[in-house]
């Protein structure tokens, strides 16, 4: 085999490269960034933010309804039909102002109890939720372009733009967090949005601008039907996912102390870090070709080539990680932190049977196998707060990074049971 040819020709190894460059500046950013907070605001004031960021993620998939997979899918498969790309677009954006109007109600005259319920009675925060809810239009353009990059599979302009929101983003948060401790972060945080979507005026290409001109565009509903399967169920998910989070740093903070909720949400931050190097190859590369495959040996086939590629990397990454986690933790934070050692070998090991999971997992969404997604989702959200609760009585804080490792392999045999046919027997249309 030409080896040159081979990597020019190969989609996936193209996606890890860019990836791999843009998770190398991201830890970087994420080094100054982590180690700002680690000084001014402490391990209560992560929590804090982690609890933010919880709130943000599922804006961002509300903004336009849960929609953000099956629009990559149809992305994906209209990309050459411009009418069907105009339909599609303009039922987004009609979702995205639904959305906006509903969040906007919601965030600004209820800013003062969702103050109480995220951030705790006992801090003053409300005035986050008030800026969010003019950010929320924002969030459904970002998501609606990043479909369309994705669908592209245009992984290099993806990683430019994601890098500049980074990277400003980081200094925003840096320079906020000096003159203003946990109030500033959390204010940085709350506009990080807005900078990803002036990243996307200044970089994305005229030819990509075009799918969206407003002029152009019919304001309907033709897509209404499909991307409303993705839609209702997923935003149940998100929503779910990211109020687990939130309550199980409360639990943390009610057996333990605030102090582990914040390394908790510091390895859980490390965490999304390191999995940010297979996370953009599920969007970019894995939704749009399990899109297009047709039959189980066609799907077999794609897993196994996948598992070859990114397993090894993956888990040799992971294993210097551990290895090296102690200087890890000094670097990104400061040495209060260290007490969180203990949670790298359960947190690594679940990232590691997660990743394989999701790999075969993301199939239920390429086939529009809703069901099985949110029913897997659900499950596995589930598992992780019942274990944790079990666990954290018994083993504190390392309880939770114990859950977290049984939860995803549970969640593994449950996804392989349910598609076990797509594995074994003879080859069939799927």
């Amino acid at each position: 085999m030409n080896i040159p040819s081979f990597i020019k020709n190969n989609l996936l190894l193209k996606v890890t490269s860019a990836n791999t460059l843009l998770v190398a500046v991201r830890m970087g950013v994420s080094l100054i960034s982590q180690k700002v907070l680690a000084i001014l605001i402490g391990a209560e004031g992560i929590a804090q933010v982690g609890n933010l960021w919880n709130v943000i993620r599922f804006f961002e998939q509300f903004s336009i309804l849960g929609t953000s997979n099956g629009l990559i899918k149809y992305v994906s498969e209209y990309r050459d039909d411009k009418k069907q790309l105009n339909y599609l677009l303009s039922t987004v954006l009609v979702f995205t102002a639904l959305a906006s109007i509903l969040s906007f109600v919601i965030l600004f005259f209820w800013s003062d109890a969702l103050n109480n319920l995220i951030f705790g009675i006992n801090n003053d925060y409300g005035y986050i939720f008030k800026i969010l809810s003019f950010i929320i239009p924002f969030m459904g353009i970002n998501a609606t372009l990043n479909a369309l990059l994705n669908g592209h599979s245009a992984y290099k302009l993806f990683s430019k733009i994601t890098l500049f929101t980074v990277i400003v983003s980081t200094i925003v948060i840096v320079v906020l967090t000096f003159k203003q401790g946990t109030y500033g972060s959390l204010l940085a945080i709350s506009i990080s949005p807005l900078i990803q979507f002036f990243g996307y005026i200044l970089i994305l290409p005229r030819k990509y601008r075009n799918h969206i001109n407003l002029t152009k565009l019919s304001y309907g509903l033709h897509f209404k039907s499909k991307l409303m399967s993705y839609s209702f169920m997923t935003v149940i998910v998100v929503l779910i996912i990211n109020i687990s989070e939130i309550a199980i740093r409360y639990l943390i903070e009610s057996k333990v102390s605030a102090l582990d909720a914040g390394y908790w949400t510091a390895m859980s931050s490390i965490s999304k870090t390191y999995m940010q190097f297979s996370a953009a190859i599920f969007p970019l590369y894995v939704l749009p070709k399990y899109a297009k495959i047709k039959d189980t040996f066609g799907f077999r086939k794609e897993v196994k080539k996948i598992y070859q590629m990114l397993l090894p990397i993956i888990v040799v990454g992971m294993f210097l990680v551990f290895l090296f986690r102690d200087l890890i933790i000094k670097v990104l934070y400061t040495e209060e932190f260290l007490s969180m050692s203990t949670l790298f070998k359960w947190q690594l090991l679940g990232d590691l049977i997660k990743f394989c999971a999701i790999v075969i997992s993301y199939q239920f969404l390429a086939k529009k196998q809703i069901g099985y997604f949110v029913f897997t989702e659900i499950l596995s959200v589930l598992l992780f707060y019942g274990f944790s609760v079990y666990f954290v009585n018994i083993y504190g804080t390392e309880g939770i990074v114990i859950a977290h490792f049984i939860r995803y392999v549970l969640y593994f045999i449950v996804v392989l049971y349910i598609l076990r046919h797509s594995f074994i027997g003879k080859n069939k249309l799927l």
